[in-house]
């Protein structure tokens, strides 16, 4: 029992001494359940919004793989080419990766300019990201259905992960401790 009582202090101790990590962390689950909740209410059944996003979405992506001269059809949130369809779902439109980024930023203790600045920033990037995605599983798809499923299942879900973080770690470098190694 005295061995219970030991781990509890240490890290009650422990805690006390990253009182800003545990802060952060607090603030960050607590808006990404706000985040999340929002989404779910907002896209019950099927919302405008996206309904939209996928389609722009679907659409964009269409547009840069005309651009390597592949030609493409487009269907609302379906694009289809050369006998190939990818149709772009909620989780093909960068929302959840953005959610989790915004959640990031918006709990990282510095002003609100620069969580703006971080949110304006970061969320058109993580969103020409995935479609830089999106074209590159399109065109892989074309021509083999086996590396298709590899890379969108496996590299492509951790490689997010890698660069949302990265996209934070990046908002810290040069938006929060941007002179001087300063923090607002």
């Amino acid at each position: 029992m005295g061995d219970g009582r030991l781990n509890m202090t240490v890290l009650g101790e422990k805690l006390r001494a990253n009182t800003e990590a545990v802060k952060f962390v607090i603030k960050f689950v607590s808006i990404i359940i706000a985040f999340y909740t929002a989404y779910y209410l907002l896209s019950a059944g099927e919302s405008q919004f996206m309904s939209s996003l996928k389609s722009i979405t679907a659409s964009i992506t269409a547009a840069v793989l005309s651009l390597f001269g592949i030609n493409t059809s487009v269907t609302g949130a379906l694009i289809s080419v050369d006998g190939f369809s990818l149709e772009i779902i909620d989780e093909c439109t960068a929302i959840f990766s953005s959610i989790v980024y915004s959640a990031c930023v918006i709990a990282y203790p510095t002003s609100w300019r620069k969580r703006c600045i971080g949110i304006a920033i970061g969320i058109p990037s993580l969103y020409a990201l995935n479609i830089t995605r999106l074209v590159i599983l399109t065109m892989v798809g074309i021509h083999s259905l086996s590396a298709f499923d590899f890379l969108h299942v496996y590299l492509w879900q951790a490689s997010f992960i890698i660069f949302v973080v990265l996209m934070f770690m990046l908002w810290l470098m040069f938006v929060v401790q941007h002179r001087n190694g300063d923090r607002e």
